[in-house]
């Protein structure tokens, strides 16, 4: 199965989108408050832990409607939507996508200065579809993220998206891009001290567990030592559904995996569960949703998870890989919050610990 793992919309949509936005920039803006507050107090009780590791947020450049989004969807996606899944929000986005003269790319810009209310970080997407790695788009990649790094000082900025992807697909020139990122690390370290340098995995791939899209790979975890003493964090995006049908076959320890490679804090940057039956084998549904989002919170809750980002603010009809990631958001593509959102709420409304 391919995919487009840059969880993004193009240049022409967003500015058309934003004409009618405010231009207020969110540097140093006060946060709004948080989600939890207006969560159900019969559903926290609900919940089977009392605390949380994590903060929460999503991804993506979804408004109502997409791709046939009006005005005032954008308007909503800026001021209300993507603030309204936590305080973070995530610009997944390939280095060589649209950018100004001095090197920030718009949607980061965007996500800066229009997106409301979040806390935006950053993961620069090094997509295998494009080719073997060359050293000119290793000079890229650290360009854009010094570049970015310095002007916005995000607290979070990865050098790839599912970046073990590239790897299997692209092996000749793996270790090339490795070089470059171990490089970008100390670049990016000086002009933005404080952001936490990471890299991002796709963890079924990892696991070698991605039977239903009909692809086979050996496990491969020793991809995450390449990045050792030149990263600080560790990300992944997490479908269980690539392996397993039903969110009750999903083993209790599936995250706890992820702690016998890497003592390093880490995030989950993409994750969902469809609420419709879209391939083969995968049972999708409201409850399937709620209770893969139990499942996953009580999981992240145990290996210390800092960040769960659901993905996509709301359902879009991309129709990709069959459709099925057309439905895994938790709004409906008319911005409608589906049951799950409820829970997710009630999961924010916990205190950190």
């Amino acid at each position: 199965m391919k995919r487009i793992f840059c969880l993004v919309v193009t240049v022409a949509a967003l500015v058309s989108g934003c004409s009618g936005g405010s231009s207020s920039s969110n540097s140093g803006q006060s946060k709004a408050p948080t989600i939890g507050d207006n969560a159900d107090p019969a559903i926290v009780e609900q919940l089977p832990f009392l605390s949380r590791s994590f903060e929460m947020g999503t991804a993506g450049y979804t408004p109502p409607h997409y791709p046939a989004s009006s005005e005032e969807d954008w308007r909503m996606f800026f001021e209300e939507l993507a603030a309204s899944y936590g305080g973070w929000f995530g610009v997944h986005i390939n280095p060589n996508s649209a950018k100004d003269k001095n090197d920030i790319l718009v949607q980061v810009r965007l996500a800066y200065e229009e997106v409301k209310n979040v806390e935006p970080y950053i993961e620069l997407a090094v997509n295998f579809e494009d080719g073997p790695f060359t050293d000119e788009r290793g000079e890229e990649l650290i360009r854009v993220a010094v570049a970015n790094a310095e002007k916005y000082h995000p607290k979070y900025l990865s050098l790839g998206v599912e970046i073990n992807s590239f790897y299997l697909f692209q092996p000749d020139s793996f270790d090339l891009y490795v070089s470059y990122a171990r490089a970008a690390y100390d670049q990016i370290k000086a002009v933005s001290p404080n952001t936490q340098v990471m890299n991002n995995f796709q963890l079924e791939r990892m696991k070698g567990e991605t039977d239903l899209t009909g692809e086979s790979f050996a496990p491969h975890w020793d991809v995450i030592d390449k990045f050792t003493g030149k990263v600080d964090a560790v990300s992944f995006t997490v479908y269980p559904f690539f392996h397993r049908s039903l969110v009750g076959d999903i083993p209790d320890n599936y995250l706890s995996e992820i702690r016998e490679h890497t003592d390093l804090p880490v995030l989950i940057t993409e994750t969902g569960w469809p609420t419709v039956d879209l391939i083969s084998g995968v049972n999708g549904s409201d409850q399937d949703q709620i209770d893969y989002m139990l499942k996953l919170s009580g999981q992240a809750n145990l290996i210390d998870v800092r960040v769960i980002i659901w993905v996509f603010p709301v359902d879009a009809e991309f129709g990709l890989a069959g459709g099925i990631f057309d439905s895994l958001s938790l709004h409906d593509n008319d911005g409608i919050p589906k049951p799950v959102y409820e829970y997710w709420k009630a999961i924010n409304a916990l205190p950190q610990h």
